[in-house]
């Protein structure tokens, strides 16, 4: 299969277009071929640490159509669409198939693009955890998202809504709009106010 590779001498930023064997799913993975492929703070933060995946193939957020399913597989079926996250199982995105436990993916709905689709996972996740597991954001709080036009910012400001918080975002001036857009209460243009010198909290 067609697959962009970790090479040190590669260019550009290590990454060598080439040819690498197609993944064997495991009984309890699923064999995906991908369609779109994001690149996060997973793939360059591991790359410049030097956590290499077994394979040499990065790309952690995928979004794809399912081709085969190992024999402990109850959730998917081939020709399912999905998305994941395959950055606790060995990334391999970059490339035209990537293999993934059944347990790192979601279906993805129809109204989604697979580009869109491939740019959620880790992004979600993460404001998710934030949110809900850390923060326990409950109706009625008032919740400041710095970097609300962010990848996880944009995410955080939608589930903070949706808990029923009243969200002020922090953001640069070209992108209030967007984050009025996205449920906000109330923007604060970091290049004109200091929010910690803020009363109000």
């Amino acid at each position: 299969m067609n697959a962009l590779l970790y090479h040190p001498k590669g260019h550009p930023d290590k990454l060598a277009y080439g040819d690498a064997p197609a993944p064997v799913p495991a009984d309890d993975e699923v064999l995906i071929r991908v369609h779109a492929v994001s690149l996060n703070a997973a793939d360059y933060r591991s790359m410049k640490m030097g956590m290499i995946p077994k394979r040499r193939i990065f790309g952690a957020d995928i979004a794809g159509r399912i081709e085969s399913v190992g024999k402990s597989v109850s959730l998917f079926k081939p020709g399912d669409a999905v998305l994941g996250d395959l950055s606790n199982h060995g990334f391999g995105g970059l490339a035209e198939y990537a293999a993934a436990p059944e347990n790192a993916l979601a279906l993805k709905p129809e109204s989604v693009s697979f580009e869109d689709a491939a740019a959620t996972p880790l992004a979600a996740m993460t404001a998710l955890q934030a949110v809900r597991d850390q923060a326990g954001v409950q109706p009625g709080q008032r919740v400041l998202i710095a970097g609300s036009a962010g990848g996880v910012g944009t995410f955080a400001v939608q589930l903070a809504k949706y808990f029923g918080a009243e969200v002020t975002g922090v953001c640069s001036p070209g992108n209030i709009a967007q984050t009025r857009s996205l449920g906000a209460d109330h923007v604060i243009d970091y290049t004109r106010e200091d929010f910690t010198k803020s009363a109000q909290r």
